[in-house]
């Protein structure tokens, strides 16, 4: 029967299955773009993001602007560090005094090289003086007065809660061409300083014990029987409760 066709129809025949074939490869060509683009929607990197602010990354080249979106800033109170060297009272109540300085840095919830995180620091600072008012910076230190009475044959140190900071928000990363499929991409650090503009928000007290009897012998030279005092926390300044401004993020999108 294959024999009775007409040259017209048999050009029809090849005509279709070329047209088949084209499909099949137009198919393949395409099912290739959209694997290309998700293997590039599953890469997400926030440390290589934040490090490409400040100097080139392999995959990503160096962005060419970096913007810090502040969303909520809470002040609290630190865990408790002991900031005075130990004293010894042999013989009688003495009064020591003592300046602290503590020196602390800013910590990011994702994790990069401290030289980054000094530049970074400077796009955070900007956005968050506009936003809250409020001075940040990368390196920060306290200085306080402590002063408190130890009794007769006992140890004490002041220890300090320090007031703190906490900035949620995130980064708004351009890059001059795509990267991973787009030119813009986020990333959402939560930083934590040290406030030195919020001592009310500190706890400081001044911690006392009684001596034991190989402590009197060691520390006073004297070998009575350990002390019958009892041990004091003197709070020389109680922190008020922690306040907050903005709101958290209600979601962090890849993109």
């Amino acid at each position: 029967m294959n024999a009775l066709l007409t040259g017209a129809e048999r050009r029809i025949r090849r005509s279709t299955g070329v047209a088949v074939i084209g499909t099949v490869a137009v198919g393949a060509m395409l099912a290739g773009t959209v694997s290309a683009q998700a293997a590039d929607d599953n890469w997400y990197d926030q440390s290589a993001l934040l490090t490409s602010c400040t100097q080139k990354v392999d995959g990503l080249g160096k962005a060419d602007r970096c913007r810090f979106e502040p969303a909520s800033r809470t002040i609290f109170t630190g865990p408790a560090k002991q900031v005075s060297s130990t004293v010894h009272a042999c013989g009688g109540t003495i009064t020591f005094g003592r300046q602290t300085t503590e020196s602390r840095t800013e910590e990011n919830s994702i994790s990069v090289s401290a030289s980054v995180e000094a530049g970074l620091s400077k796009v955070f600072s900007a956005s968050i003086q506009t936003s809250f008012g409020h001075t940040w910076s990368y390196s920060t230190s306290e200085t306080q007065e402590i002063g408190s009475e130890v009794p007769s044959y006992s140890i004490g140190f002041a220890t300090i809660a320090p007031a703190m900071q906490r900035v949620t928000g995130r980064m708004v990363i351009n890059y001059p061409k795509r990267r991973h499929g787009h030119f813009v991409w986020y990333a959402y650090p939560t930083l934590t300083q040290y406030d030195p503009d919020e001592m009310q928000y500190s706890t400081v007290t001044v911690q006392t014990r009684p001596m034991n009897a190989s402590e009197r012998q060691s520390m006073c030279n004297n070998s009575g029987a350990a002390s019958t005092g009892s041990t004091t926390h003197t709070t020389i300044h109680l922190a008020q409760s922690g306040t907050s401004q903005g709101a958290p993020l209600n979601s962090t999108p890849r993109n």
